[in-house]
């Protein structure tokens, strides 16, 4: 099938490269076309398993078509449309789209079109047509509206043990989905922390296993994932320490300490990073991949046991970036 994924803006990469991933965990997929706000692929991967893991996207559609914007109404005109009770037509512009196109009027004219064909309903339609303007129009049947409140509902204020330092649940949703290559893997977060990581991981159904060497951190994480009815193997360890888990990991998805307000224990963050670097090479399977956020300016050297595979600065706010990684064990 060809998926088209309606994609957030909260980076210019993040979504697309996310998008590729979930489906590549499943099987084989290709990219068919881009463009700011819009990713096609086509992929063996069932739209269900996607649109249960997707964090930095709006809508999955099964696309149909791609035109020039002129041929739009045309394209419609012979578009093939699933035999159903009733649909409906939602048009999303691009920004600098917005001056030259009226979207709602663009609605109109192509739900009269559709009409001759099936029942128009705005609310509660059987099918759904999506038509994304950019360069070109791309035109897809809704498959499942990404739920993006969700991690808002679950963010670390919101649970009954918070840090100021907790990473955000859409970063962690997607920070996991960049590392994984497969959908049983197994997962070990390695600074816990809160438990943010392994809240989302679990979420997706992956078997997670956390470590933290604050007894405080290990008993705050089993008190959010009790609060959300999730289970995570959790144990008090150093890094170094990992191997007592007794088990080689698919992936390590994990925010490690920064040096503002969490602790490092004194331990200075050069010599922390490159301890923990040694361990995840020892607790990763064959082909493991590491997933890791670093303060900006932080290198890892990780050339001669690693490859890397993606990196993205992200901006969490005015003040701070950070680095993220994706990593893969020779």
């Amino acid at each position: 099938m060809r998926y088209m994924f309606e994609l957030s803006g909260e980076h210019p990469d993040l979504p697309t490269w996310e998008a590729k991933a979930v489906l590549l965990s499943y099987g084989d997929t290709k990219s068919i076309d881009k463009e700011k706000g819009i990713a096609i692929f086509s992929s063996d991967a069932k739209y269900e398993d996607c649109a249960n893991r997707i964090a930095l996207s709006h809508f999955l559609d099964k696309h149909l078509e791609s035109v020039d914007i002129d041929h739009l109404e045309s394209a419609f005109l012979e578009l093939d449309i699933p035999r159903c009770d009733s649909v409906a037509v939602r048009v999303k512009l691009r920004e600098d789209r917005r001056r030259s196109i009226d979207a709602s009027r663009m609605m109109r004219k192509l739900g009269a079109i559709v009409s001759k064909k099936a029942r128009v309903r705005l609310e509660n339609p059987d099918v759904t047509l999506r038509v994304y303007i950019g360069d070109r129009a791309h035109i897809g049947i809704q498959l499942a509206e990404i739920d993006r409140s969700q991690f808002e509902n679950r963010k670390n204020r919101l649970l009954p043990f918070t840090s100021p330092v907790s990473i955000h649940p859409r970063l962690a949703r997607a920070l996991i989905n960049l590392t994984v290559k497969k959908p049983k893997a197994k997962i070990l977060d390695p600074f816990c922390g809160t438990g943010s990581i392994l809240i989302e991981a679990a979420m997706m159904g992956f078997q997670t296993f956390g470590s933290d060497i604050s007894k405080d951190m290990i008993d705050g994480a089993k008190k959010n994932l009790r609060h959300l009815g999730l289970r995570s193997e959790l144990r008090q360890l150093d890094v170094g320490d990992i191997s007592e888990f007794g088990e080689k990991f698919d992936c390590i998805v994990t925010d490690p300490p920064y040096g503002r307000s969490s602790s490092t224990r004194k331990e200075p963050l050069d010599d922390l990073y490159s301890r923990a670097l040694s361990s995840f090479l020892d607790a990763l399977g064959e082909g493991g991949r590491l997933g890791i956020i670093l303060p900006n300016g932080k290198q890892l050297d990780f050339e001669d046991d690693f490859a890397l595979i993606r990196s993205a600065s992200i901006r969490v706010h005015r003040s701070l970036t950070r680095n993220l990684l994706i990593l893969e064990r020779k």
